[in-house]
């Protein structure tokens, strides 16, 4: 007797039109989430950063409570005036902050290892330093004595960069979260030009913040970000001084840093108080700060000329209107102020 069994069906598969809808979904959704992720991302790396350079900047802060200054081994004004000088503002303060240098006033200067590095001449003074990289993280000597590190930054935030420019010893920097060097700038004074550079010493006189410790990083071909380099005339840094658009023979990149240190209410702001060659006029006002931090950010540009907002990030003092109080905002940098 035969039993009637129901038929077996194979199982049916996606057809082409299925599968190429499918993929379509998958490919619209991935187009719709990487931007968001990517934005994540940045976020993170900019968190990270500023969180870095507001560790680096209490070091900053704890420094001057012992000591009545804010850090750097060689004196602001020498460090300016040495031409090609042998290290950055930045590495200026990391070896008062964390080690790794000894000034020729200490006691055991003349038993120190180290290479030697002097800087400034006859006219400015000078200071001989001792630099054994071996040493930096385990404490400075400052006016002779020993201390314990100030700072004690994480490995991915501190480490040697490629572009520095006249560097006879490989010195880690503070790094973003990017790994550009981030710039430090300490004030020299209180009074006078908001900034200046050695070369504009003698015509505008001795500024607040000089503009020459950051150049080793502002000047560097070799520093390019993803839109060109900090060097390049139409997408490059602000604070280059070799930026074209001088003005009564104070460079571009001067007119950049006055912009960013001025405090929002201090200074000459109107459009008529601002007239062509007017440099006590462009460069007046006070800081925000006795020190600043500076990171370039995702595209590695320092303030780069095609973020900024519209024509006034060319900061040329033909026109009052770029002096804007909020304008470290306008750029995709992060910008730590401290000692307000």
């Amino acid at each position: 007797m035969s039993m009637n069994r129901p038929a077996v069906r194979a199982p049916r598969g996606f057809t082409l039109i299925e599968l190429l809808v499918a993929v379509g979904i998958i490919v619209v959704l991935i187009g719709i989430l990487l931007p968001a992720l990517g934005k994540v991302a940045q976020k993170s790396r900019a968190t990270s950063s500023a969180s870095a350079m507001n560790e680096f900047a209490k070091a900053c802060e704890a420094f001057y409570q012992q000591f009545g200054y804010y850090p750097g081994i060689v004196p602001e004004d020498i460090l300016a005036q040495t031409p090609n000088a042998a290290i950055s503002g930045t590495e200026n303060a990391i070896f008062h902050l964390m080690g790794g240098a000894i000034r020729n006033d200490d006691p055991t200067y003349a038993t120190a290892p180290g290479t030697e590095l002097t800087f400034g001449n006859s006219a400015t003074g000078q200071v001989r330093i001792k630099v054994d990289t071996s040493q930096i993280g385990k404490g400075p000597r400052v006016e002779g004595k020993q201390y314990a590190a100030f700072f004690a930054p994480k490995d991915r935030f501190f480490k040697p960069v490629r572009g520095q420019m006249n560097e006879s010893v490989v010195i880690p920097d503070l790094v973003d979260a990017w790994g550009n060097p981030v710039l430090y700038l300490r004030s020299a004074r209180s009074a006078g030009p908001l900034t200046g550079s050695s070369a504009t010493f003698a015509s505008i006189g001795a500024p607040q913040f000089w503009l020459n410790p950051v150049a080793p990083y502002t000047t560097s071909p070799a520093l390019v970000g993803s839109g060109g380099d900090q060097v390049n005339a139409a997408t490059g840094s602000i604070l280059n001084v070799n930026l074209p658009g001088a003005i009564g023979g104070v460079p571009a990149g001067v007119y950049g840093l006055a912009q960013l240190l001025r405090a929002p209410s201090v200074g000459r702001f109107a459009a008529s108080e601002v007239g062509t060659g007017d440099a006590n006029a462009a460069l007046s006002g006070a800081a925000r700060g006795k020190f600043v931090l500076m990171s370039a950010g995702p595209d590695g540009i320092y303030y780069g000329l095609k973020d900024g907002p519209g024509a006034q990030n060319f900061v040329f003092p033909a026109s009052g209107a770029y002096f804007m109080p909020d304008l470290p905002s306008k750029y995709d940098d992060i910008t730590v102020f401290g000692g307000g």
